[in-house]
């Protein structure tokens, strides 16, 4: 199986100018945003990044999947011809118990690139993605609006991406969506790498169709985010990965530019209809209550780590003994898939 790591490894030293910028250079971008680096507003070529990655690489043990694969990517684009020229700047790495937010802007022979962090490993993160059901726009959503429109107004760039994944894929499609028509324009392609979509409202409205003919959603086989709430014209790449690691891009299938096609499985389709329809009959203020009262319950600063575990899975079951029973049976039923999907049975 070829990877995005075998992309970069064996394109490395082709020119854009030679090979088109494509998904897996938009991919990249969206990878590179999860380097644990402090916020810093300076543009920074490649080599200075990487020279302040190494400065913070955490040790391997401590590392989640995705700052891994960040790391990973360094090392083989670090002295390429194709991204030499790379310039990053407006990085934004921020957590506390309101919002976990990254970003970063990159810029490279006439394009920007705006990348937006996924969930880490905090409880806020998790909890963001759920109120995502709920609420909109999120306290996150409107960090994401504000970035994109801070960091391209001003730009000569005629050709912006706007790019994500898991959570950030999200607030790739949000931000782009609200984005000022002055900016919108400019957006080629909007890339939600295997994350939630919208609630109904927002993805019947004219903002969304507005989007949807530049809107890329890409999702593995055994999707558990990226086919959470609405969304439409998936690209489902293939992948040998098992259960929740398939949410991670390293383990995509990719053959020269491009991804592998795979079929949606049956445990992501159940998964999508439990947080669509599932989720219509519902009364949107008794399930907002709900979801608030699960959390506080959890009894840890939201700023601390949650591992999606079946251990920590549990716990939210147990946090929903008193909750409204319809409410609680389909946040019961959408956890139980997440759980099939998380431990792969």
């Amino acid at each position: 199986m070829f990877s995005i790591l075998d992309y970069l490894e064996n394109y490395k030293n082709i020119k854009v100018k030679d090979v088109h910028w494509n998904d897996l250079d938009n991919l990249l971008c969206a990878i590179l945003v999860y380097v644990p680096l402090e916020t810093f507003s300076k543009r920074k070529s490649l080599e200075e990044f990487y020279t302040s990655a190494q400065e913070v690489k955490p040790l391997d043990e401590a590392m989640g999947e995705m700052v891994r694969t960040a790391y990973l990517a360094l090392d083989i684009i670090r002295n390429s011809d194709r991204y030499k020229n790379l310039k990053l700047s407006n990085f934004i790495n921020l957590k506390n118990d309101n919002t976990q937010f990254g970003a970063c802007t990159f810029r490279i022979s006439g394009k920007t690139v705006v990348s937006f962090k996924g969930t880490d490993s905090s409880i806020i993160g998790w909890i963001e993605n759920f109120r995502a059901t709920y609420s909109y726009p999120t306290f996150t959503h409107n960090l994401a609006i504000e970035y994109l429109k801070t960091n391209t107004h001003k730009i000569s760039d005629t050709e912006i991406y706007v790019v994500g994944h898991s959570k950030g894929g999200n607030l790739a499609l949000v931000s782009a969506m609200e984005a000022p028509q002055n900016i919108f324009k400019k957006i080629k392609n909007v890339y939600n790498f295997d994350g939630p979509g919208l609630r109904k409202e927002q993805f019947e409205s004219e903002a969304y169709k507005k989007l949807s003919g530049k809107l890329i959603n890409v999702l593995p086989t055994g999707s558990v985010i990226g086919v959470l709430l609405y969304n439409d014209n998936y690209n489902v790449v293939s992948t040998e990965a098992l259960a929740f690691s398939q949410h991670y891009p390293v383990n995509w299938k990719v053959f020269g530019e491009f991804f592998v096609p795979g079929t949606i499985s049956t445990v992501s389709a159940q998964l999508h209809e439990n947080t669509t329809t599932g989720f219509e009959k519902l009364d949107a203020q008794k399930t907002q209550e709900a979801f608030e009262t699960v959390f506080t319950n959890l009894e840890k600063s939201y700023s601390s780590k949650f591992n999606f575990s079946f251990d920590e899975v549990v716990k939210l079951y147990k946090n929903m003994k008193n909750l409204d029973p319809e409410i609680s049976q389909s946040i019961e039923q959408t956890l139980g898939t997440v759980l099939k999907s998380v431990v792969g049975k």
